[in-house]
């Protein structure tokens, strides 16, 4: 249990196979990544968290009501966005963060989260667009990845600041530097995706959380799949890919390593486990926003026991961790990491056990040494 936020940390929510990562920048600077809100959550006999209602109770307060310092959508998928149209009425999102995709949305299955989202969305646009950008919290927005959409009247005139493509990097908050505590350096989307499936279209960012002589570093990859992460690898400094923490793209998919044959087969893409395991920090942890329900049976949807094996492979034993069944499956909490004294670790009782086994793995690494080939990647564009 949660009681209050931390000063500075990060938090994965556990809320079945979906995506809801609250990243605390400082006490009065909270960034919610995507939401997946179950009303079933609110049963007593359901062990996932209705992660609306506590971020209600636990965000920071103005003039009686809680507020998000920003919201950040991925992609508009039902499981990134579900519950958004009540979190709209019961919390003010002061900047909103989302892709160009979400303004040309247009297929059937579109949740009605996700056009809510694409309404206030558009709302705000105009609002900047009239105001020239100077606008109050609420009305705050940024488009992140570059579309021909923008190019056309509705969207032309979005203020050049506002907007922000790969390779480039967020560290103003509600026109404010938060520069010496938070960075987002922005992978994905790329231009020519824009017209591809959804998930291909997400919003990836490296976000870095800094104490005076520490960072944190923690990978989000939406929904991804390999040809786009492969090209976020081959593309960005390998400053930019370092990880502390990494959560694992569309709650454990197989898609991330492995691509389909000529016998529609899976065959594993090795050099992206390579790239991963190159960029690693010490005693990192990678997460899994999923439930227990593993499998590999052909036409599931993840997680996928293929892509967690992969996951086990390149981590410190009981680093590999998956939002359904932390610390345990009927009583699962969120998982959460936070600066003590100066340096970031997972908190709660099974957290210290980790970090002991963690330091005594990574002691012993040290000792052995290491053979893994050096991975740098230079250059970006769209």
């Amino acid at each position: 249990m949660i009681s209050t936020l931390p000063d500075q940390g990060i938090i994965f929510w556990p809320v079945g196979n979906g995506d809801s990562t609250t990243i605390c920048v400082d006490k009065r600077t909270v960034i919610q990544v995507d939401l997946n809100h179950l009303e079933k959550a609110d049963d007593k006999d359901d062990p996932r968290y209705p992660v609306l209602d506590e971020l209600k109770k636990l965000l920071p307060k103005s003039d009686d009501k809680s507020y998000l310092s920003v919201f950040v959508l991925t992609h508009p998928d039902q499981d990134h966005c579900r519950g958004f149209s009540e979190l709209l009425k019961k919390v003010t999102i002061n900047e909103l963060w989302f892709t160009p995709r979400v303004f040309s949305e247009y297929k059937k299955d579109l949740s009605d989260d996700a056009k809510a989202l694409q309404t206030e969305a558009k709302r705000r646009l105009k609002v900047v667009i009239k105001n020239k950008g100077k606008v109050n919290d609420g009305d705050r927005i940024r488009v992140i990845g570059y579309d021909d959409l923008l190019k056309e009247d509705d969207y032309k005139d979005l203020p050049k600041d506002l907007l922000t493509i790969p390779g480039n990097t967020i560290d103003v908050i509600n026109g404010s530097s938060k520069a010496s505590a938070f960075s987002a350096f922005i992978q994905s989307p790329f231009k020519d995706d824009a017209d591809g499936d959804r998930n291909d279209t997400s919003l990836g960012m490296q976000v870095v959380l800094k104490s005076a002589d520490n960072k944190f570093r923690v990978l989000l990859l939406g929904d991804l799949a390999y040809p786009t992460i492969r090209r976020i690898f081959d593309r960005s400094e390998k400053e930019n890919l370092s990880w502390d923490v990494f959560l694992a793209p569309h709650h454990c998919s197989k898609k991330v390593m492995y691509v389909k044959d000529e016998n529609d087969e899976d065959t594993l893409k090795k050099d992206m486990m390579d790239s991963f395991e190159s960029n690693e920090q010490d005693d990192a942890y990678i997460i899994a926003s999923s439930q227990s329900d593993f499998t590999d049976e052909k036409g599931d949807d993840p997680p996928h026991t293929k892509a967690r094996k992969q996951y086990e492979k390149i981590t410190v034993s009981g680093h590999f961790l998956y939002t359904a069944e932390y610390p345990d499956k009927k009583n699962p909490e969120p998982i959460e990491f936070k600066m003590v004294d100066g340096s970031f670790s997972l908190s709660g009782k099974k957290g210290a056990d980790e970090n002991k086994k963690s330091s005594l793995a990574a002691a012993v690494a040290t000792a052995r040494g290491s053979d893994a080939p050096p991975h740098e990647q230079v250059g970006f564009g769209k």
